[in-house]
């Protein structure tokens, strides 16, 4: 009898520890289960559509402001060109270049007719933001002339003023007065033709004012890249 109450106890007690040993094998198992896969958050879902989507628009808002820039300084929208008849004979090619820009050149031009031609230009809407002005072939101004303008213009986004190579007694007064007025205005700049074009004799007529093909194409690149380096 003994014996026997003896295998019942081993045997409820071989019972419980079964029980107990499966119920802890089973929690093991479920609580390790969450581990073997990552679900990221809703938070977390969001910062990554955040992330992926605005990257993108900061290229795209870039490329756009990029071609915007290269379209104004290739088509010439916008570009308004004044002079004398040095831009009379640069303007086919300098229309080649910029298809869109306004060229009002005239022969015999001088710096004192500059403001009411501007004013002109300006009441038909014709007055761009980048503006180039080449006088002073025809004969000298004076520095409160060229400043006058200047200031007319200082709304512009940028106003080239062009040196001049004239074999006359004004030349050099002419050039000094436009680098020594240009630097007194944050948008205006001086395109050195002068410079540009010293030692180049073939690019000229007889008259040394007036250019050949080739020295108008010359001329004409040296106002494209003036343009373009702001």
């Amino acid at each position: 009898m003994k014996q026997r109450k003896a295998w019942m106890v081993w045997g409820l007690a071989l019972l419980i520890f079964s029980l107990g040993y499966v119920g802890f094998h089973s929690q093991a198992f479920s609580n390790s289960e969450p581990e073997k896969t990552s679900i990221p958050s809703s938070e977390s879902s969001k910062e990554i559509s955040i992330h992926t989507q605005t990257e993108p628009k900061n290229d795209i808002h870039s490329s756009k402001e990029a071609k915007h820039s290269e379209s104004a300084s290739i088509d010439g929208e916008g570009v308004t060109v004044i002079g004398d008849s040095v831009i009379v004979g640069v303007e086919p090619y300098l229309k080649e270049k910029l298809p869109k820009a306004t060229v009002d050149g005239k022969v015999g031009r001088q710096m004192s007719q500059a403001s009411k031609l501007i004013d002109e230009l300006s009441a038909k809407e014709e007055l761009g933001d980048r503006i180039i002005i080449e006088l002073g072939t025809n004969g000298p101004f004076s520095k409160d002339q060229l400043r006058s303008i200047l200031t007319s213009l200082a709304e512009a986004k940028q106003v080239l003023v062009v040196t001049t190579r004239v074999p006359k007694g004004w030349q050099d007064t002419v050039n000094s007065n436009i680098k020594d007025v240009v630097g007194e205005f944050e948008n205006a700049k001086v395109v050195d033709w002068y410079a540009a074009s010293e030692g180049k004799e073939d690019y000229f007529y007889k008259d040394g004012v007036h250019l050949k093909p080739d020295g108008s194409r010359f001329y004409a690149s040296l106002l494209i890249q003036g343009l373009q380096d702001e």
